[in-house]
């Protein structure tokens, strides 16, 4: 990654800072071939899931009849009974609420080490090139920090957001059954909550990604500070470094700061929507039941699966913000996995000698390395070193001695 916050494109080149772009959330649909590796274990975290979120839906249906047909000395044997019912209810809920956790949990542990695996794999054989402008440090950082985002969306965040989907649609259709009327207030206040939602996810997720590449930027500093420690020392550097370094993490922690404020300004306009359009249907409800149009039981049913609804929705903009950050994390990595080595197998390979005969030979080799632009360090080279010859390069620093080793060893291929 250069210094300025900029990413890599597959030939190692500076592509644009990630504020400027459009961030969605297509980078984590890259995950889907780590997650049909272990499709068994992800149906069964989705059974769970349905189980849980259905075991929810049945509690309004007790508490309606509950209301509807209890509170007298000769219901009382049928208060017991849906009260053993619910009692059965919860303990389905604990069970597949603990299943559920488990399973995901565990699976979003191995999606994230089946990946870095993958991502560390691929360094090993990307090119010299790459390593000659990528920061050791923004490596490490897409190696740990963003694979630790990843863990915790997959791990956590995507449950719950597809947990309070469930309970959304699941309350929402229930909404509907318990009474139309109602829930035709509900629909309406829909789109005026959604819109919110979406602009400004939008907002965090570019300003979670600036985050994180700000991040990686000041890691990647203090790193090359680290590994040239003794320079710095030498030249008596240490107050300049650790003021470049302090203004690199503040500058990381206000661009944490904004993506935090921009989640908090989202928590605060969805949940202000969704209750309050709650607070307004239960208003017209106890209308409703003045009116004779529907039973207290029916509309105490319909507020539970309202609530049901509301908090899964209000919910989902909490999770949201941490799903676009593993968003924006999962494009960090996909982009070095996307990188093509530079060094490539030959279209037509001559098969070496039974016997190796250690021979090098260079024919009119022409070179520049590719972080320098135009400078060409080799140009018609030619030489030859039979077996067992030996042969001195001598020259000033900066002739191109290393570089010879290196294209023998092919680390770069001549131009």
């Amino acid at each position: 990654m250069s210094s300025d916050g900029r990413g890599l494109d597959t030939d190692g080149a500076p592509v644009p800072a990630a504020g400027k772009r459009s961030i969605k959330l297509k980078p984590l649909t890259r995950l889907l071939p780590y997650i049909a590796r272990y499709r068994g274990r992800a149906f069964a975290a989705l059974l769970a899931l349905i189980v849980a979120s259905g075991a929810t839906l049945i509690v309004p249906l007790a508490v309606r009849r509950m209301i509807d047909f209890g509170f007298s000395a000769e219901s009382a044997a049928l208060i017991d009974n849906y009260f053993s019912v619910m009692i059965a209810v919860a303990a389905v809920l604990a069970g597949a609420s603990a299943m559920r956790y488990y399973l995901v949990t565990t699976l979003g542990e191995r999606i994230v080490a089946d990946l870095r695996s993958d991502v560390f794999a691929h360094l090993t054989r990307l090119s010299s090139g790459f390593f000659d402008s990528a920061k050791t440090g923004e490596i490490l950082s897409r190696l740990t920090a963003d694979t630790t985002q990843i863990k915790s969306a997959v791990g956590a965040s995507v449950s719950i957001a597809l947990r309070n989907l469930v309970l959304f649609f699941g309350g929402s259709t229930m909404m509907v059954v318990t009474s139309p009327r109602l829930s035709l207030f509900v629909l309406g206040a829909i789109p005026i909550i959604v819109l919110p939602l979406v602009g400004f996810g939008r907002a965090v997720r570019k300003r979670s990604r600036a985050a994180q590449d700000t991040l990686a930027d000041a890691s990647g500093y203090a790193s090359e500070l680290i590994g040239a420690v003794r320079t710095l020392q030498a030249f008596t550097n240490e107050m300049m470094a650790t003021r470049r370094f302090a203004a690199a993490v503040e500058q990381a922690y206000d661009a944490a700061r904004g993506a935090t404020k921009a989640r908090a300004a989202l928590t605060a306009i969805a949940i202000f929507l969704v209750f309050s359009s709650v607070v307004l249907v239960l208003w017209v409800g106890a209308q409703d039941v003045l009116a004779g149009r529907i039973t207290p039981g029916r509309l105490g049913q319909f507020v539970l699966y309202a609530v049901f609804a509301a908090g899964g929705l209000g919910e989902l903009s909490q999770v949201w913000g941490e799903i676009a950050q593993a968003s924006g994390a999962a494009e960090r990595l996909f982009e070095i996995l996307g990188i093509a080595p530079q060094i490539k197998p030959p279209a037509h390979p001559i098969v070496l000698p039974k016997s190796a005969r250690g021979e090098v030979a260079f024919r009119d080799v022409r070179f520049a390395y590719p972080t320098r632009g135009d400078a060409v360090v080799l140009d018609g080279l030619s030489f030859a070193v039979k077996p067992g010859e030996k042969l001195a390069l001598v020259g000033p620093s900066g002739a191109g001695k290393s570089t010879i080793f290196h294209l023998i060893l092919r680390f770069y291929d001549p131009l």
